[in-house]
């Protein structure tokens, strides 16, 4: 039975993440080559410094916790996406993909040794009590988060319903901390949402997909036939929000990019075994009929996001406004151990049509448009490049290699890099102050009917 691959933000947790199958490649790595002489000296040192631990240290620690400490230290040193999940763990991940559990619906990861929100869920505790991209959480219940990994904060942060979390925050730009007390709740992930909007040159579709999880490609074409049928048959264009898309399923991935294309390449993965590299084509049937499409984008959009961004960019089926993305181009697979939880591994790279893999890189926006007047906070905008042990870009090549862009609409040479002095506050529940979606509908208004392109090797 194949394995099947998942690609996710690394390290972020409460949506996103994949389920697995029967861990093939870990038997067939382990039969194909014996342990050489150095590797059982290093298990042997290994052995040696574990008794010395079990012996003389200041108290007995578990045998369990030492072994555990030490895989995913193994693993963390690979790579920022590599882990290994307790059965617990496993057990919970395979709950998040349902799209349903309990928690705060905070999107986190962790960097430099600190639990940083990537972004709140809508309409959970986290997004109702404020909770902010960039913010670092610093307590949980008044206990410090420093040294504690990934797994166990999440785990401190989920629980029963009805039951209360203390948070302390530490938010750039405030030098006192933030303290939130949050009500846990059944997280409920709606992963797409839809309106219509009307700009001078027909009714324009908006899509907002909010992560990649098993019914996200269902989802974004029952939107698209629920939009059709609030306009009465005729849609100008559409706007697939994709900002703060951590990612998620590689299968979703691919199905949402066929939705809007006719042909052309998707995406590719390439691996250590080259039998396993495989390549995805659009098999036609495009859901929006050639309507001009724009893509919204941030640091926030990876992964998976980035796979249907980079396809509907290089083959001149949409173009993308906004900030360049995350730059995450690695694939884990999930290997499911016997009675001991999962090993979630980077077993591939993934390239786009172009052949350019995006690790580090990210996908770089026709139009460029901040959603601040003010510089980008390094500190809020964390991106691959940043994390420990990120891989290099294996190709190494520039924007110059990517196949040339579609000319622009006269309109886009209109559309400013940042909102003017007097733009309203952000309301996420006002359309009307969102800079970026507001040029969005701006630039789709102004293009006409996409002739789409495959985009060169």
């Amino acid at each position: 039975m194949r394995l099947r691959n998942s690609l996710m933000l690394g390290g972020v947790f409460i949506v996103g993440l994949a389920m697995g199958t029967v861990a093939q490649p870990l038997q067939r790595a382990m039969g194909q080559q014996a342990p050489s002489d150095s590797t059982y000296q290093q298990l042997s040192l290994f052995g040696d410094i574990l008794t010395q631990i079990k012996e003389n240290y200041v108290i007995d620690p578990p045998s369990d916790t030492l072994i555990y400490n030490a895989v995913n230290g193994m693993l963390a040193g690979l790579d920022p996406h590599s882990s290994y999940m307790n059965a617990q763990q496993y057990a919970d991940m395979q709950v998040q993909t349902s799209g349903q559990f309990g928690g705060l619906g905070l999107e986190v990861t962790q960097t430099a040794g600190l639990l940083k929100v990537i972004t709140p869920i809508d309409d959970t505790p986290g997004s109702r009590a404020g909770i902010k991209p960039g913010d670092i959480i610093v307590e949980i219940n008044g206990h410090s988060t420093q040294g504690l990994n990934l797994d166990d904060a999440v785990t401190e942060m989920r629980g029963a319903p009805g039951t209360q979390v203390s948070l302390t925050i530490k938010r750039s730009g405030i030098n006192t901390p933030v303290h939130v007390t949050l009500t846990r709740e059944i997280i409920k992930i709606q992963d797409v949402k839809d309106r219509l909007f009307t700009t001078p040159d027909g009714p324009v579709g908006y899509i907002r997909l909010d992560s990649f999880d098993q019914d996200a490609g269902p989802h974004i074409r029952q939107a698209v036939n629920q939009l059709e049928q609030q306009a009465h048959g005729h849609i100008h264009g559409y706007i697939l929000d994709l900002r703060d898309n951590p990612g998620g399923l590689l299968d979703q991935a691919v199905a949402v990019s066929d939705d809007f294309l006719s042909s052309g390449e998707i995406v590719s993965t390439r691996g250590r075994h080259p039998e396993d590299d495989q390549v995805w084509y659009a098999q036609g049937g495009d859901i929006a009929v050639a309507a001009p499409i724009v893509v919204l984008t941030n640091a926030g959009t990876a992964s998976a996001a980035e796979i249907v961004t980079a396809a509907l960019q290089q083959n001149r089926r949409a173009l993308v406004l906004g900030t360049k993305t995350f730059g995450k181009g690695s694939v884990q697979t999930i290997m499911p151990i016997a009675n001991a939880g999962a090993l979630r591994l980077t077993t591939a790279l993934y390239f786009t049509p172009s052949g350019r893999s995006i690790q580090d890189y990210g996908v770089t926006p026709n139009v460029i448009v901040h959603d601040s007047r003010t510089p980008e906070d390094a500190f809020a905008q964390l991106r691959e490049t940043d994390l420990l042990h990120a891989f290099a870009n294996p190709t190494g090549q520039t924007t110059a290699s990517l196949p040339p862009a579609p000319p622009l609409p006269a309109v886009a040479k209109t559309i400013p890099d940042k909102p003017p002095v007097n733009w309203p506050t952000f309301d996420p529940s006002n359309p009307a102050t969102d800079f970026q979606l507001q040029m969005a509908l701006k630039l789709v208004d102004g293009m006409g009917p996409v002739h789409t392109a495959t985009a060169a090797n």
